[in-house]
């Protein structure tokens, strides 16, 4: 069987041990099924055709940021998962990119980004267009779902080759697909209550006004949000 890689576009951290366990967790995986890499470190990209499919994770970093202010380690990733997108939409690679994956195929696909559509840390309610409910990893989600959200960017300009699964109020694009293989979300599936209490502890003052912090954390925790699209993803792909 051969394993996911789950490329991590976050610096090390509290955030970034909490993700990588909400997708083991949330993507029932077994023991030695994903293969982690920090982008920032230095060393050649994987190759793609070892791994079963790919897994892009959320990140601090605003790819809007002017160049100069891009700290060196955010060039870094930046750099090597354009390359990675760019042979995923080529290939139509399993991926399913979570936050800042999304952003990255958007833009490598054409596609421009806004500050427009940013949402603080919470747990909206989703609508799944005509097309998503046809898509075999939103089976059963129903016609909408709760999930969190935290960010500052989002898609402004949709790329041609991508097709919308999932809208919201806020946010024109919540979840778009390109080719048949090839998935992003601008929310968070892999995010567990235990996660978004993290994240509220640390985010306050990014992603929320620190001031709403309880109200914030009441909002995440009562939430009963959707989290089968990662293990769909993952029962899809095993091979």
């Amino acid at each position: 069987m051969r394993p996911f890689l789950f490329l991590v576009c976050r610096p090390p951290g509290l955030v970034a041990d909490s993700e990588l366990g909400e997708v083991h967790e949330r993507g029932k995986l077994e023991e030695g099924e994903l293969v982690s890499r920090r982008l920032e470190l230095p060393g050649p990209l994987p190759d793609l055709d070892e791994y079963s499919g790919v897994l892009i994770s959320g990140s601090p970093y605003n790819l809007m940021t002017a160049p100069e202010a891009k700290p060196a380690t955010q060039v870094a990733v930046e750099e090597k998962l354009a390359e990675v997108c760019d042979e995923v939409l080529e290939r139509d690679i399993p991926t399913l990119g979570l936050c800042f994956g999304l952003q990255m195929l958007a833009l490598r696909s054409g596609g421009a980004l806004t500050r427009d559509h940013a949402e603080p840390l919470s747990a909206p309610t989703l609508r799944v267009t005509a097309e998503g409910r046809e898509d075999p990893l939103l089976a059963g989600v129903g016609d909408t779902f709760q999930t969190y959200v935290g960010h500052a960017e989002a898609i402004g300009r949709v790329p041609e080759s991508m097709t919308v699964l999932v809208t919201s109020d806020e946010v024109p694009v919540q979840m778009g697909r390109w080719g048949r293989n090839v998935y992003g979300t601008q929310f968070h599936p892999e995010i567990t209550k235990q996660g978004s209490a993290v994240r509220v502890g640390i985010y306050g003052g990014t992603y929320f006004d620190p001031q709403e912090r309880d109200r914030v954390m009441k909002e995440c925790q009562d939430a009963y949000t959707e989290h089968t699209i990662l293990s769909t993803f993952i029962e899809t792909y095993r091979s």
